[in-house]
């Protein structure tokens, strides 16, 4: 370990596949606590045969399309994609969208520095159809993954095995691939088509179209078969004139100011991605071992967003193309099948910083262990057992840390830390036993493990819980309070790993070999952070508001892992700890010099909510800019931030103010505790 608490990784370290950490936790069903039940909602537009019964993902980019409103739109990145059913001049097929960053839409007062929101306006530049694609076709999503989803698109009444199109959807695809079977293409765009040249010649028996729409917006478009002729009908349609059509369609959108862009698309059409295999080890390598169609004698051009560059081992081949994104910078096309990215420094941060006792002063004991007797005093059921899973766990984490600084402190409160478990016990137990005032239930239809309570209430009871919202950071306080008292007690941690093992897995399953459980629920491999907004349809897409609480979730699962003896578990949520530091400082935590979202922006410092498509410096529960003349509970928590700037005046705001409101997610030992150390820099 080093000085700042964090592991440093040698240089020479290789990529090695036997120690990859993505074995499951269990596949055990879920305990038989749980009440099993269906769900309200049923995912749309899903072909069985290709679910047969496994988890549906409910948090992944291509989310939107499987629920009700299934055209809002989706952001693989760099482009947006959407089901078009006639909104727009009564166009039929999947549209394509790219914005540039002069297009974006900033508010609500354009002028104003720094800008409180910007987004994209999702306008459809491309579509693709076919003549049979009437106003009753269908869609269904198949090869769901974490990189990928096949949308597959057929007129009314047919199927996948008579005339269709399917759409490679992953992520990073630098063209936007079709394959038709048996059908009339048609393109359509929300611009005039000013200009398609006559179709060019290219290798292997393809041909190349060169598109210019209204505003010169360059786009380009190969087939794999010759045989496809275009011509524009009317001024917003583009159709082909011959036979059915069976063959590959890829269209690409050209930057401006780019001159070699084109020539990085002519040298790399004919193949597409097919989403990825994940791999990750435990000396701080990860891997995205991209699979392919088309032609196997090229290599895959994707575009990585910019905390990818920062951690590629080693870089793939570069090309020219860039292209920007909705809210992640720019992105950059790389040629390569494989990316290996490594983190060189894993936090090495675990209950307590490891040289606490060095930090602590007997006087700032004392006054912490006078305050831990006050704490312990409280009625812990009252504080736990609220009805809201969200702030349960709150007070349940809360309860934990009392009870750990009360067994940890040097001193004679060894009796009291015992009384402590004790205590703790009792509340855990109403959790584990699952008799709790919001019991938990096991749904079958997604497959996961929810509040009972929107069943009854409403979907946005405890912030959505029931329909899959913000799991990561509701789970991850219990998980937390679970792991300090397997910590504390292991016998209470042995007989009750089932119930917390399946926490665990509903939010961060590692394994599809989980029947259970969906792979990675909330975390995003791709981006590097998790998603909230679960079954709930949204226009701008996935979102991520709380960072620290995203950061609590796997801290909490690698104490899970450290105190079940479980070192795949501890050193994969290492692993996500150290990829959320770098996407938090990316896309989350403005430096004056952040080149990854507008400067008219970036003084927000902060993003606030940051959606797939929107970012805006508000929260969900307060437009409240909270500064240091606040008076309520967020002052608490600036100031045990402040700890790790100052910790002597966060000490002294904490012992001079005793009656100082606290956010209820923190107990006055723990924040004396805190400012006492200094914070923890890992």
């Amino acid at each position: 370990m080093s000085s700042s608490g964090i592991t440093n990784l040698p240089d020479n370290i290789t990529h090695r596949v036997s120690d990859n950490l993505l074995d499951p936790i269990s596949i055990d069903p879920p305990p038989s606590v749980f009440e099993f039940r269906e769900h309200t909602v049923e995912p749309k537009n899903v072909d069985a045969s290709h679910v047969k019964g496994r988890p549906v993902q409910t948090n992944k980019f291509y989310s939107n399309m499987l629920l009700e409103g299934e055209n809002n739109p989706i952001w693989p990145l760099p482009y947006g994609l959407r089901w078009e059913r006639g909104r727009i001049r009564g166009f039929m097929g999947l549209s394509v969208s790219h914005v540039d960053d002069d297009k974006k839409v900033f508010g609500p007062d354009p002028n104003a520095r720094p800008v409180r929101f910007y987004f994209s306006s999702y306008i459809s530049d491309l579509i693709f159809s076919a003549t049979k694609l009437g106003k009753d076709h269908q869609m269904t999503l198949t090869q769901m993954s974490e990189f990928h989803t096949n949308i597959n698109l057929f007129p009314s009444g047919g199927s996948t095995d008579g005339p269709h199109m399917t759409i490679f959807v992953s992520r990073g695809m630098s063209f936007i691939t079709a394959e038709y079977a048996n059908l009339t293409p048609v393109f359509n765009s929300e611009f005039d088509f000013k200009r398609v040249d006559p179709p060019r010649k290219m290798t292997s028996g393809w041909i190349k179209y060169e598109i210019l729409l209204e505003g010169d917006v360059k786009w380009l478009l190969y087939a794999s078969d010759a045989s496809l002729k275009l011509k524009v009908q009317p001024t917003h349609r583009l159709e082909a004139t011959g036979a059915a059509y069976t063959g590959i369609v890829q269209v690409a959108k050209v930057p401006r100011d780019n001159p070699h862009a084109e020539k990085v698309y002519d040298e790399n059409f004919g193949t597409w991605p097919m989403g990825a295999d994940l791999e990750v080890t435990g000396d701080g390598v990860y891997t995205f071992k991209w699979k392919f169609g088309g032609d196997p004698s090229k290599s895959l051009l994707l575009f990585s967003l910019p905390h990818h560059r920062e951690s590629f081992f080693p870089t793939p081949q570069s090309t020219d193309l860039q292209l920007s994104t909705t809210t992640r910078g720019l992105a950059k096309a790389h040629l390569g099948n494989t990316w290996t990215f490594r983190e060189p420094e894993l936090p090495d941060v675990e209950f307590l910083p490891k040289d606490f006792e060095t930090k602590l002063t007997p006087e700032k004991t004392k006054v912490i262990l006078e305050q831990a007797r006050k704490d312990y005093a409280v009625d812990f059921v009252a504080e736990t057992t609220t009805d809201s899973i969200y702030f349960s766990g709150k007070g349940l984490a809360k309860m934990g840390l009392v009870c750990l600084v009360l067994n940890k402190l040097p001193g004679e409160e060894q009796g009291l830390g015992r009384e402590c478990i004790m205590k703790l016990k009792r509340v855990m137990d109403i959790y584990a036993q699952n008799l709790q005032q919001v019991r938990l239930t096991y749904e079958t239809t997604w497959k996961g493990v929810v509040s009972m309570d929107g069943f009854i209430k409403g979907p946005e009871t405890d912030f959505g819980n029931t329909w899959y919202n913000d799991h990561h950071y509701h789970y991850g306080y219990l998980i937390f309070a679970a792991s300090i008292l397997c910590h504390l007690d292991e016998s209470w941690g042995a007989a009750n790993d089932p119930w917390i093992s399946a926490l665990v897995r509903d939010v961060a399953n590692p394994s599809p070999a989980d029947p259970h459980f969906p792979a990675f629920r909330a975390f995003d491999w791709y981006v590097g952070h998790s998603w909230s907004k679960g079954i709930f349809p949204s226009i701008d897409g996935k979102d991520e508001e709380s960072t620290s609480e995203d950061v609590n979730f796997y801290y909490a699962m690698k104490l899970y892992g450290l105190t079940s003896k479980r070192e795949k578990v501890t050193n994969l949520a290492n692993m996500m700890l150290a990829i959320l530091r770098r996407s938090i400082r990316n896309y989350f935590l403005m430096e004056d010099d952040n080149r990854n979202h507008p400067p008219q922006f970036v003084k927000n410092k902060v993003t606030g909510i940051l959606f797939e498509n929107k970012v805006d410096y508000t929260t969900y529960f307060s437009t409240n800019v909270v500064t240091n003349s606040l008076t309520g509970s967020w002052k608490s928590i600036l100031y045990a931030n402040y700890a790790q700037v100052n910790a002597e005046e966060a000490y002294q705001f904490f012992l001079d103010h005793p009656g100082a409101p606290l956010d209820d997610g923190l107990s006055r030992t723990w924040a004396l505790f805190w400012s006492a150390i200094g914070g923890d820099e890992r």
